[in-house]
């Protein structure tokens, strides 16, 4: 299930930090029950030693304004703000994103008590705090219900990640994130579906899901955010879906790929323009 929220400031404009998906997170963890916040965040749904949250959130639907130096001081006074506005803990430069007019963002899950939850909290104790500033939740929506077939065209709502993590000499650790092009993209994304598949049916799939960039360019699509502290590479654009509508289901509710509660790995399904166009045309001539 999928539910769209809005929300808006009593001021002129709210700012949010440039990477505001730890900010985001912390809104919906405040926005659960005391019950349901500890689960996640202390059990979270297991499968063989390995916790899921099996929520995950998009980015801003609304396009915010870039602000920093002069702008963003004004803006800070005239809203009252005092928290510093910057990419990481040892930047220098503050920066943000100005929202006029508030901001909404999709939340999605397979649990429908998380859902339930959510939506029940933000409808009940409207206001938050977020960087500062006093927010109110001006509506909540629930999306209808899709059905899928064995094969769809999808666009990233938020970007999608799948890494591995490597020691060096015993210590630190390296994280590598994969392009969509190399081959281990597809196979961890099939692994990472078949698992939360197994925790929301109890079952394996019948079959395996398959991915692959439709329009996708490596620099203009690459994705880094800076999740708190740690810098998280993800991946926009348009690609196809292959597999069993019950497991696109899993992936649509639950986000591809890995690190879905920071933010990643949500999508809707894309409808080609430019092959409607082209049939348009066709039809004309």
């Amino acid at each position: 299930m999928r539910l769209k929220m809005k929300y808006i400031s009593k001021e002129k404009g709210l700012l949010l930090p440039m990477h505001y998906n730890y900010v985001l997170q912390a809104l919906l963890y405040n926005t659960f029950s005391n019950e349901i916040a500890n689960f996640l965040h202390t059990e979270g749904f297991t499968l063989n030693n390995r916790r899921f949250k099996l929520f995950t959130f998009s980015r801003i639907l609304e396009k915010g304004s870039r602000v920093y130096g002069k702008r963003l001081a004004e803006l800070k006074s005239q809203l009252n703000i005092n928290s510093k506005f910057l990419t990481r803990k040892n930047s220098k430069v503050e920066e943000a994103l100005y929202f006029e007019n508030g901001f909404s963002f999709y939340f999605s899950s397979p649990k429908n008590f998380l859902i339930e939850d959510i939506g029940s909290r933000a409808v009940s104790i409207p206001k938050s705090i977020l960087s500062g500033q006093e927010i109110f939740i001006e509506s909540i929506e629930v999306l209808p219900h899709l059905s899928f077939s064995n094969k769809l065209n999808i666009k990233t709502l938020s970007p999608v990640t799948v890494y591995s993590t490597a020691k060096i000499e015993g210590k630190r650790k390296l994280t590598y994130y994969y392009s969509p092009h190399e081959k281990e993209f597809p196979d961890l994304i099939q692994k990472n579906a078949e698992k939360k598949y197994v925790l929301i049916n109890g079952v394996k799939p019948k079959g395996s899901l398959n991915i692959t960039p439709l329009y996708f360019n490596e620099k203009r699509n690459r994705a880094v955010v800076y999740f708190k502290d740690t810098r998280i590479e993800g991946w926009t654009g348009v690609f196809t879906l292959e597999g069993e509508p019950d497991i696109i289901n899993v992936v649509y509710e639950a986000g591809l790929g890995s690190k879905n509660p920071e933010g990643f790995g949500m999508w809707e399904p894309y409808e080609d323009r430019r092959s409607q166009d082209s049939e348009k045309k066709h039809d004309k001539d």
